[in-house]
């Protein structure tokens, strides 16, 4: 059925084609849509033409040629030209489409691209490469806090502590790749909450997993 709507729209389609097409739309709300659609499609590739005064005795002319042929113009080119325009008017609407979809995707990321700009503003300004956070956990795989690390000049790292199992003194260690534990420093854990920040002294990308110890528990967060 759908491929009869452009020539249906244009006036294209053939008498017994013509009729069951119209049937069909009359019960088919989809398909009265999309004829509704191209049909507008079809008409304004119609106006896109420019509108030519004709030449001297244009008419006459063409009387004359009437007159002279003795067939009218064979019906397989009549419908081809009508085809063309079918052709034209549903390329036109695949067009208005694309565009529609475009638009929708653009405003559907809106959002997404201002807060990219943000970010990318806040990097340019601390002189930055990128920020990362990562969850840390308890030995049970709670989760008990947050660990952003960030790659810049200078690189830090900030571990925040929110629901730590207990209180007290953790050393805190950042695991290299290979393996190797660095200790960078002591978070107090009061009331199960808890800051601690740092000045790396390794690139953010060389950190496999920051780990606070203490007597009673540890928490991890890996990459």
């Amino acid at each position: 059925m759908h491929g009869l709507l452009p020539e249906l729209a244009t006036g294209a389609a053939a008498g017994d084609d013509r009729a069951w097409a119209l049937a069909h739309v009359s019960r088919c709300q989809d398909c009265r849509r999309d004829l509704n659609q191209l049909t507008t499609a079809a008409d304004a590739v119609l106006l896109l033409a420019p509108s030519v005064e004709p030449p001297p005795r244009f008419e006459s002319t063409v009387l004359a040629r009437l007159d002279a042929a003795s067939t009218p113009p064979p019906r397989r080119r009549l419908l081809a030209r009508r085809r063309v325009v079918a052709a034209l008017a549903f390329a036109v609407c695949m067009l208005v489409a694309a565009g529609g979809g475009a638009l929708y995707v653009q405003s559907r990321t809106a959002e997404d691209r201002r807060l990219a700009e943000q970010y990318r503003q806040t990097l340019a300004v601390a002189n930055g490469r990128y920020l990362k956070a990562t969850t840390l956990t308890t030995a049970d795989a709670r989760p008990a806090g947050t660990v952003f690390l960030y790659q810049g000049n200078p690189s830090w790292l900030l571990v925040t502590v929110t629901t730590a199992p207990a209180d007290g003194a953790y050393s805190v260690l950042a695991v290299d790749r290979a393996g190797a534990a660095h200790a960078i420093g002591t978070c107090q854990v009061i009331n199960r909450t808890g800051t601690f920040g740092y000045r790396l002294r390794m690139a953010v990308a060389e950190v496999s997993e920051i780990r606070l110890q203490s007597t009673d528990a540890l928490l991890r967060a890996t990459r």
